[in-house]
């Protein structure tokens, strides 16, 4: 008994020192992080500036990889079939959780083949009209919607996008016709705007700062339940006639399934400390976003969630992949 316990406690032993060793030493070569979108927007810009502090903190190349199309599909596919070590991770947005609720055949389950480490960052989207439309405040869009014969249209970044989805949430909510019309990006619909093609737009903050701080286009509301502090003075469209209203974008990272806990626990403790950095977060404040760093259980539960609370939304609407 006494020979048997003595081996037990070694294996045990042998075990723990190894976990620690694998969680220590796994950033021993290259990561790559996957972005399911074209460089340069705001999911891009997250992406590489916590990849750089990573570079640094690990001293090992942390290359951002972009893998746009399909709604990130493309991306995730490539996620799943990479090898759960650790060194293969994606940067999603809120549409992660939505692709099953709007493609017909996602090649994955989103609930199961991915292991989520941490959100990074939120920030809520933004109600705009042209600089001299005179539309002023929620107000006045549910006041004109109610008399637009077909409803009153409204630019989105795509069809299925989360500004897409603030527009179906806010008709449902404040029981107007909406009619959304669906570019191929944030810069598209904001350059519609400015050109006075569409008399509306919901926009994400971080892709519309630019235009708004150089008086190119006007916002009167935002959707998240508190005033972003990029936009101080604009309310909130839960404030502005639509009580509860509530849609915030987040952008968080996630592994394939089956990466070993103790790595797990680092990637989430280096990476809260890459972003929690001073430069870093007045970085991110000059984007538009705000840090809302999470465990991996809170990322999952918030995953889970988002496809509950969407998916009567996306049925009502029809919403499906064009």
């Amino acid at each position: 008994m006494k020979k048997f316990l003595a081996m037990a406690g070694a294996l045990a032993l042998a075990m723990s020192v190894g976990a620690g060793a694998s969680a220590d030493t796994f950033t021993t070569q290259p990561t790559r992080v996957l972005v399911p979108f074209s460089a340069g927007g705001g999911l891009d810009l997250v992406a590489r500036l916590m990849a750089a502090q990573l570079n640094t903190m690990w001293g090992q190349p942390v290359v951002v990889d972009n893998k746009p199309g399909a709604g990130g599909i493309i991306a995730s596919r490539e996620l799943v079939a990479s090898k759960p070590d650790g060194h293969t991770l994606l940067v999603v947005a809120g549409g992660h959780a939505l692709n099953p609720l709007i493609y017909k055949d996602v090649p994955y389950d989103t609930l199961k083949d991915f292991t989520p480490i941490s959100v990074l960052v939120a920030s809520g989207n933004v109600v705009l009209v042209p600089k001299d439309s005179p539309i002023k405040t929620i107000e006045d869009v549910i006041a004109l919607a109610k008399k637009t014969p077909g409803g009153l249209q409204y630019g989105t970044a795509g069809n299925g996008t989360s500004v897409h989805l603030s527009g179906e949430l806010f008709a449902r909510e404040a029981k107007v016709p909406m009619q959304p019309i669906h570019f191929k990006g944030d810069s598209d619909s904001l350059t519609a705007l400015i050109g006075n093609h569409i008399p509306m737009s919901f926009n994400s903050l971080i892709g519309a700062l630019p235009q708004i701080q150089k008086g190119q286009v006007r916002a009167i509301a935002v959707t998240s339940p508190k005033r972003e502090a990029a936009l101080p003075d604009v309310p909130t469209v839960a404030e502005s006639g639509v009580p509860g209203f509530d849609v915030v974008n987040w952008w968080g990272i996630l592994g394939p399934a089956k990466i070993p806990p103790e790595i797990v626990a680092k990637l989430n403790k280096d990476i809260h400390a890459a972003l929690s950095d001073p430069k870093s977060q007045e970085r991110l404040k000059a984007l538009g976003v705000s840090l809302d760093l999470s465990t991996p259980q809170q990322f999952s539960d918030l995953i889970a969630r988002e496809m509950t609370r969407w998916a009567p939304v996306v049925d009502a609407a029809g919403i499906k992949a064009q």
